[in-house]
């Protein structure tokens, strides 16, 4: 053992993870097995994501271009400073820059500063992006100074004349920016300016998100100019805010090489200098680099796997970095951030804001992940949350920037909540975060539309479907939330909340139909409507009762009460069989170009479906499928991930089933699943490890836990409690798998 560890060891301190990642896994697929992760440059957590937007030569699909980047596109629209992770709708882009070689009134027209690019002279690693654009012979080269600044570096090949073009406008969805402006100061060489941007998410609050910015740039701007409502306008200082175009354009002289360095604020334009100020100090390119891959490869230098299998160490170290790429950081220079009703608030004690929280997504795999690796980034999570319920009014289902979203379904916030708690993580304002979450439960007018069909689902136990077109599946997310409210409520003394929640946690049984063995929509007269066929994907069209998944995948939906599912089938043994076959049928269908209509590994009310098995004592068959799903799902190709990635949600998984482990929200539960790696060393944030070392298959025919922090333990799964607490990891010392 002390050979692996020195093995290990070795790895991380000669060559470190960066090697392992390709950041274009999760850029391509098909219809609904897009992954939407960019692939540009960041650190981990930041909000400046500077990397290309695409687009293709024929027809654009929507969905394709979630996160800006396309891997089947031969073109670059622009350089974009926002953006989305993995996430399944348009928003952010903002910003976009890129240098040209002429300049003319309809440059800035539908991106007519475009060039064709090809993947062979494209590269990206953790904090650095580079391609070659063809159309105008300069070779491209981003990398992040901070959290909110970008650096660009642009070569310029030739005797052409050199510009860059800055468009305030533009965005990843058509049309989101609007109210843009940019303002150039001959004097200082500034360039400043700011968007409006009302997204698909951003847009939800009725007046959308400012985004500012500053860019200066190491070389004199020798000409100038901006567009203003289509029209070229030379030597001009400024755009006014409100035109259809808001861009400028700046010329260099007498040199090959530009460097701009660019921050962004939500806050003011001022801000935005004040956080280049902070993060750039005058670095060059290269020392701002460094500086970002050194960041990256602290956080992929936690987790050292040993594998033979080159694909699997690609696959999975990709898979982590994408789990740190988000949620965003949203505090910016001394501790400043805009809330949600616009006012500037600051933060104290390096404390962080954090927003674009895909809550329906990550609380399944990504949060767990971060409360074992990164526990300081969760519990700031977890309090960026109480804080967003004091200033808006209710937790958020999906904050974005200074939004409320709310997209998806359910509360799901809670069970972050609960899940931090739980594991130790406890030191933000946890009696504030139960209030919070009684009132959004038990109060049908709590703002931002925080609980649809609340009045339906607490007078009758179930929303009909006559309430809302998702019935089936809002009762189950409710079902799941009461229970993580009940619990914390339980935690915290307090038990009349925790005893009228635990008990409406029970209410998944009401839409449960005994002779069709299906979760089925009810009318308020108390009918059921169970499908004809419960493996069609009539979500896709009409509001059948259930949200992005069909009836026989939200089957299984009880996170907190599995055991009390199981009783509902006619035996357990009859639970297995179906289980397993729902896997087995899932199997036949190879594309994520649509749905599956088994198990559909590319969408979230699935993910923990393969652990089910462990609750019936067939952790056999949860090593078995999960196995399949580790080794069929997730490639090292552009389409590498089954669907949208989520802020981290399917990337997490990957790293949990790699592991061999895998959370149940809200408890100390882990289930054993089938490691795929070698062996693998953890490093906790206090120095503490966990060790784990794998022979077998795919069974694990023994799990040992060496140390004093063993509750209980099974065949299926094991529980502990892990206190996050600085002081209290020591406990943490090892896991061992043993040969079969």
């Amino acid at each position: 053992m002390q050979t692996l560890i020195i093995a290990l060891v070795a790895i991380s301190q000669s060559r470190g993870q960066l090697q392992f990642v390709n950041p274009f896994i999760g850029t391509g697929g098909e219809g609904f097995g897009v992954g939407s992760t960019p692939p540009g440059a960041q650190v981990p957590f930041g909000a400046m994501r500077l990397s290309p937007d695409t687009a293709s030569l024929t027809f654009d699909f929507t969905w394709n271009h979630f996160g800006g980047y396309y891997y089947g596109d031969t073109r670059i629209l622009c350089f974009s400073h926002t953006h989305l992770v993995g996430a399944g709708v348009e928003d952010y882009g903002t910003i976009g820059s890129m240098p040209v070689r002429t300049v003319a009134d309809d440059t800035v027209q539908d991106n007519g500063y475009f060039s064709e690019f090809d993947h062979s002279n494209e590269y990206a690693s953790p904090g650095y992006y580079s391609v070659y654009l063809s159309t105008h012979h300069v070779l491209a080269e981003l990398t992040v100074a901070g959290g909110l600044t970008g650096v660009h570096k642009y070569t310029f090949e030739g005797s052409e004349k050199k510009y860059i073009v800055i468009d305030a406008l533009h965005t990843i969805q058509k049309g989101a920016g609007i109210n843009g402006t940019v303002l150039f100061n001959p004097m200082s060489q500034q360039v400043s300016g700011y968007v409006l941007l009302k997204g698909s998410l951003t847009g939800r609050n009725g007046h959308g998100v400012y985004v500012y910015f500053v860019s200066l740039f190491d070389q004199n701007v020798t000409e100038h100019g901006m567009w203003e409502n289509g029209s070229l306008k030379p030597n001009a200082n400024n755009v006014p805010p409100g035109g259809t175009t808001a861009a400028g354009y700046f010329g260099f002289s007498g040199v090959n090489q530009v460097t701009m360095i660019f921050s962004i604020s939500f806050i003011s334009t001022e801000q935005a200098l004040l956080n280049m100020q902070s993060e750039w100090n005058g670095r060059n390119f290269k020392d701002c680099q460094r500086s970002a891959e050194e960041k990256w490869n602290t956080l992929l230098g936690q987790v050292n796997i040993v594998s033979k299998d080159q694909g699997l160490l690609e696959k999975f170290y990709t898979a982590l970095y994408h789990v740190y790429a988000g949620p965003t950081d949203f505090t910016e220079a001394k501790g400043m951030y805009i809330g949600m009703k616009g006012n500037v608030h600051q933060l104290t004690n390096e404390k962080r804001r954090f927003s674009d929280l895909s809550l329906w997504d990550v609380h399944r795999s990504q949060t767990p992940l971060l409360a074992l690796l990164q526990p300081s980034v969760l519990q700031d999570v977890v309090q960026s949350l109480v804080d967003m319920s004091r200033e808006g009014g209710a937790l958020p289902r999906w904050p974005i920037a200074n939004v409320f979203g709310g997209a998806m379904i359910g509360n799901h916030g809670y069970q972050v909540i609960l899940d931090a708690y739980v594991k130790g993580i406890s030191s933000f304002e946890v009696h504030q975060a139960l209030e919070a979450m009684y009132d959004e439960a038990t109060c049908p007018t709590t703002p931002h539309d925080a609980r649809p069909c609340l009045k339906e689902y607490v007078t009758l136990g179930y929303c009909p479907k006559e309430s809302h077109g998702n019935s089936v599946s809002l009762t189950l997310a409710y079902s799941f939330d009461d229970w993580a409210l009940g619990t914390l409520a339980q935690l915290l003394g307090n038990t009349s909340t925790a005893e009228i929640m635990l008990n409406r946690s029970q209410n998944y049984q009401n839409v449960w139909s005994n002779s069709n063995q299906l979760m089925c929509q009810r009318d308020s007269s108390g009918r059921f409507n169970c499908p004809l066929d419960p493996n069609l994907n009539t979500w896709l069209y009409t509001n059948d009762g259930f949200t992005e998944g069909n009836a026989a995948q939200w089957r299984w939906f009880v996170p907190h009460d599995v055991s009390g599912l199981i009783k509902l089938f006619k035996s357990k043994d009859v639970f297995v069989e179906e289980l397993d076959a729902f896997f087995g049928k899932s199997q036949d269908y190879t594309s994520n170009v649509l749905p599956n209509p088994y198990y559909w590994a590319g969408n979230e009310p699935d993910l923990l479906t393969v652990y089910l098995f462990c609750f019936a004592g067939r952790s056999d068959l949860t090593q078995k499928h999960v196995r399949w799903l580790l080794d069929n799902k997730y490639t090292t190709g552009s389409d590498g991930l089954p669907g949208n990635d989520d802020y981290g949600t399917m990337s997490a998984w990957f790293v949990w089933g790699t592991f061999g482990l895998y959370p149940l929200t809200g408890t100390t539960a882990y289930f054993i699943g089938s490691p795929a790696m070698d062996n693998a060393l953890l490093t906790l944030p206090n120095g503490g490890t966990i060790l784990t070392t794998f022979r077998c298959f795919i069974m694990v025919c023994s799990f040992h836990i060496s140390g004093k922090i063993v509750i209980h333990f099974t065949p299926e799964y094991i529980n502990y409690h892990i206190n996050i607490e600085a002081d209290n990891l020591c406990n943490l010392t090892s896991f061992l798998y043993l040969s079969c």
